[in-house]
């Protein structure tokens, strides 16, 4: 079954064939990710992963917290291995991109001040120049994230009713419908997913607890989001204009089977602006922490 058909076929189920042909040109295109877990030993260095130790370049330094807590590793990515999939030319094609998190304090992201609790890297050298680095001693104290490979398929994705995308939707959408929307937004699953994680590159989120979009842009221009403080500041009319300059970096799904858990089986997004990620500016990426 295509991408296209598997859409459609859960837009039927939620009584929205008749708008599936219009809902479709919303769609976008995603890098699904699935795992394989697998002993560290027997993924290549450099190749995509989640968990595990990293692959770096030498003289890399463990990145830290201000109070001096070392993050966890949490996910590289090969971009010769994803280019073929990178239909949206959204990421570098070629070198590493590797990310951490602080998986014990799990920070929100609706605080300008979590910005220490992650990290991405963009590792520009031959993955033949990388060597595998050991974790801190202190992390294994809070338990380990497993290793795994990954492997990579395209996936088309809606947007949530929830984003700055909606206009569109309400363009076409009467009451009715916007609820069955929502509804297919938040309980469709196709049956083949059951048992896997969602994990995804690029396209729209499967978002938990709302638009992403705006949190990021408010809360990287100093604005606090964990109450309505930062959506009713007098900055947040001109900010808003650019918050669909905001492209989903990367989505990690909990997988207890690996070791990790997102708050209450929740989802980590990074973020990034699209114009950043083209200068391969990521430490100007941004993460959410959304759960159910």
């Amino acid at each position: 079954m295509s991408n296209v058909e598997k859409l459609k076929k859960g837009l039927k189920e939620f009584g929205l064939e008749h708008r599936a042909e219009e809902l479709l040109t919303f769609a976008k295109e995603s890098i699904r990710m699935m795992v394989n877990q697998i002993p560290e030993e027997k993924i290549q260095i450099g190749s995509s992963k989640i968990g595990g130790c990293p692959d770096v370049p030498s003289g890399f330094s463990w990145p830290y917290t201000n109070d001096n807590r070392p993050l966890y590793f949490l996910c590289q990515l090969n971009l010769r291995e994803t280019k073929t999939y990178d239909t949206n030319s959204l990421l570098p094609t070629d070198g590493v991109l590797s990310f951490f998190y602080d998986a014990v304090e799990q920070p929100w992201g609706y605080d300008p001040k979590d910005r220490d609790g992650f990290k991405v890297f963009y590792f520009s050298q031959e993955t033949s120049s990388l060597n595998r680095m050991e974790i801190p001693a202190s992390l294994h104290e809070h338990g380990n994230i497993d290793s795994a490979a990954l492997q990579f398929e395209n996936e088309l994705t809606l947007p949530s009713w929830d984003s700055p995308y909606s206009m569109f939707l309400q363009e076409i959408l009467n009451e009715e419908e916007a609820d069955s929307y929502r509804d297919f937004e938040y309980e469709w699953i196709e049956v083949d997913d059951l048992s896997r994680a969602t994990h995804r590159i690029d396209g729209y989120p499967d978002a938990i607890q709302g638009d992403m979009y705006l949190e990021c842009q408010l809360v990287t221009n100093g604005l606090y989001c964990g109450d309505s403080t930062g959506y009713s500041d007098p900055l947040r009319k001109e900010l808003e204009k650019g918050a669909t300059d905001w492209r989903l970096l990367l989505q990690i799904d909990s997988e207890d089977d690996l070791g990790f858990m997102w708050g209450d089986s929740g989802r980590l997004y990074f973020w990034i602006r699209e114009e950043d990620c083209k200068n391969k500016q990521f430490d100007k990426a941004w993460v959410v922490l959304q759960c159910f």
